[in-house]
């Protein structure tokens, strides 16, 4: 018998983890679903269970599996994550990337502006709740960070589309802001209230323009550049 080459073995494995994404898609399985048991996928796609297994957890490094030892394989419930480990190793290994990753966040988030979210007031006064708790000045920069971050996913979130969530959510959590001094703070608070404010007088035009511009003084060198 011919041993089997690696790379064949290689290209058959990613066969499969194709063929499985398109077993979950066509199946219009939802996060939580279980897959059929080992054997029945084996014998629906023909391949053997070693082949499978591969396969199974190269979707589980993805974030798209879930695997449960001694129950099964499911539709991951949080695909975020794995998103979340790959932007952090990549900007700790090339802080040239912070630049990049904001750009791509400013059009995932101007995206968003375009679509003209409509808060209700709930999300409104959560909004405005979000912005005074930033303004305190006893707070650390970690806080400080996690605030900004759920300011923004909260806007994002009113336009009801979980997709652009995903993919903007690593974007904003993820990426790494510079510490601000007192006079940064103060600035960054305004900023806020400012692009806020353009939001809901529907000006998205001029929340774009304060977002880009403040992104981009975020990825330059001085330290007391606002955060938005």
């Amino acid at each position: 018998m011919k041993p089997i080459d690696k790379s064949e073995r290689y290209t058959l494995t990613q066969l499969v983890v194709q063929n499985l994404k398109q077993f979950i898609l066509d199946g219009n399985m939802q996060p939580g679903d279980k897959l059929p048991a080992e054997r029945e996928l084996s014998l629906i796609l023909g391949v053997s269970r070693a082949i499978l297994r591969e396969a199974l957890r190269s979707l589980e490094s993805f974030g798209i599996l879930e695997i449960k030892h001694g129950e099964g394989s499911y539709v991951a419930t949080n695909f975020v994550n794995p998103l979340f480990e790959q932007l952090s190793f990549i900007v700790q290994m090339n802080a040239k990337t912070v630049r990049e990753i904001h750009e791509i966040r400013y059009l995932l988030e101007a995206a968003a502006l375009a679509a003209h979210p409509t808060p209700t007031s709930a999300i409104w006064a959560e909004l405005e709740q979000l912005a005074d708790q930033y303004a305190n000045p006893e707070l650390s920069h970690t806080q400080r960070t996690a605030l900004d971050a759920k300011l923004h996913l909260t806007l994002i979130r009113s336009l009801g589309n979980q997709t652009l969530v995903y993919l903007a959510e690593p974007l904003i959590q993820q990426v790494p802001m510079k510490e601000l001094d007192l006079n940064g703070i103060e600035q960054s608070v305004q900023e806020h209230r400012r692009y806020l404010e353009a939001v809901r007088n529907g000006d998205m035009t001029l929340a774009a323009a304060i977002l880009l511009e403040h992104l981009s003084d975020n990825s330059s060198t001085r330290s007391s550049n606002p955060r938005l």
